[in-house]
C-alpha cells in the first residue's frame, strides 16, 4: 500500500505542475482555451486524418459519444476522424497500445474515461502514469449512479438500510476495482464503515448491465450515458453531483441523504502523448471547444444521452488531481 500512496502522491505533484507551468503540454492547451476562442489562429493545421483510439468497445456509451462528434469535429479540424476501438482491461489495454504504438506527431489521440488514464496507474500495473499523457479537452462530466433493475422497487434508503443491517451480502458491478465505478461507492461504503462487495467485470458497462439484469448482482454503478442508453432499469442513488438531465433531477445525491463529501463524477475527453506538439494539443482544443459549445450539436447529443461539458486541459488536470486526492486513502483502507 505504501507503493500506492507514494505513486499516487507523485501524481498528483506532477499533475500540480502541469497545471502551474507555462511551459508543460497541459498547460498549453489550458492556456490557449484560457486566452484566447475555439475559432483562435493556430500555428498548426491538420493535413491527414486523424486516427481516435477509444479503449472501449464498439457501442460503449465512450464509443458512442465519439461518434456523435465525429462529423463536427472533423468539419472543426479539416480533416477526417479514424476510430479505432482497442477494449480490455477496464481500457487500459487500448491506453497502453496508444502510448506503445503511435507516433507523436498530433495525428493519434487518445478519446476515453478517466478510469484507465487516471484511477488504474493508482495501482501501479500499468506501464504508464498520468504523468505520461496530455490533457487537451474535457467533452463531459457526468454523475455516476447506483443503478438497478426496474424490477428493484426499494427507495434508496430502504437499500442503505438493507446493506447496513447486511454486512458483505449487497453486491455492485462495476468495470474494475480501482476504477472510477468502483471508487464512486467505495468511497462512500468505506467512509460511512459499511461493507458491500465489488464485483468487477473487464467487458466495461455493457457486460454490468447484462449481470444485474440478469441477477448476477444487486446493482451497477455506471455514468449517466450509460444509464440513458439502456432499458429496464433506473437510477436509486446519485453518487455524484445534482444532474442536469430532466429526467433524473430528483434522484437523490449521497448529500440529499445525509452523506457529504463523497461526489464523484465521470470525466470524458481526449488525451495526446505528452510529446505532441504544444500547436497540435492547442489546435484540437480549439476545435473540441468549437463543437461543445455549438448550441445544435448540445441539444441533439443531450438528447441522445451525452451531455457536453466542455473542459480545458488544465481544467481536466485539476479534476484528475482532486480525485487522485480522494481515491488514495480508499485505495488504502481497501488494501
Amino acid at each position: 500500500m505504501k507503493k500506492i500512496l507514494a505513486f499516487a502522491l507523485a501524481c498528483v505533484m506532477s499533475l500540480s505542475m502541469a497545471a502551474c507551468s507555462s511551459s508543460a503540454p497541459a498547460a498549453s492547451a489550458g492556456s490557449s482555451s484560457a486566452g484566447g476562442s475555439a475559432s483562435g489562429d493556430s500555428a498548426f493545421s491538420f493535413d491527414s486524418p486523424i486516427t481516435v483510439v477509444v479503449p472501449f468497445k464498439a457501442g460503449s456509451a465512450t464509443d458512442n459519444q465519439i461518434r456523435l462528434m465525429q462529423s463536427k469535429l472533423e468539419k472543426a479540424l479539416g480533416t477526417n476522424l479514424v476510430i479505432v476501438n482497442a477494449e480490455g482491461g477496464s481500457g487500459t489495454i487500448g491506453t497502453t497500445e496508444y502510448l506503445s504504438n503511435y507516433a507523436a506527431d498530433g495525428y493519434t489521440i487518445l478519446y476515453t474515461l478517466a478510469t484507465p488514464v487516471v484511477y488504474k496507474p493508482l495501482g501501479g500495473d500499468t506501464a504508464y502514469t498520468y504523468d505520461d499523457l496530455t490533457s487537451v479537452a474535457r467533452t463531459s462530466s457526468q454523475p455516476m449512479y447506483l443503478i438497478v433493475p426496474d424490477s428493484e422497487t426499494r427507495s434508496a434508503q430502504e437499500i442503505l438500510d438493507y446493506i447496513k443491517e447486511n454486512p458483505g451480502k449487497f453486491t455492485y458491478a462495476n468495470v474494475g476495482n480501482g476504477g472510477n465505478g468502483h471508487l464512486a461507492f467505495a468511497s462512500f461504503l468505506v467512509g460511512e464503515g459499511l461493507d458491500a462487495v465489488s464485483v468487477p467485470y473487464s467487458g466495461g458497462t455493457a457486460d454490468c448491465y447484462t449481470a444485474m439484469m440478469g441477477g448476477e448482482v444487486n446493482a451497477a454503478v455506471y455514468g449517466e450515458a450509460d444509464l440513458l442508453a439502456r432499458e429496464d432499469n433506473h437510477a436509486v442513488i446519485n453518487l455524484g453531483s445534482k444532474s442536469t438531465v430532466e429526467s433524473l433531477k430528483d434522484v437523490p445525491t449521497l448529500s440529499d441523504l445525509g452523506y457529504e463529501g463523497y461526489e464523484t463524477n465521470n470525466m470524458a475527453g481526449f488525451f495526446y502523448n505528452k510529446d505532441v506538439p504544444a500547436e497540435a494539443v492547442t489546435a484540437f482544443e480549439n476545435a473540441v471547444e468549437s463543437v461543445l459549445t455549438d448550441p445544435e450539436f448540445v441539444a441533439e447529443a443531450t438528447a441522445a444521452g451525452f451531455v457536453p461539458s466542455f473542459g480545458t486541459g488544465a481544467e481536466m488536470d485539476q479534476q484528475a488531481e482532486a480525485a487522485i486526492e480522494k481515491a488514495v486513502p480508499v485505495l488504502e483502507s481497501l488494501g
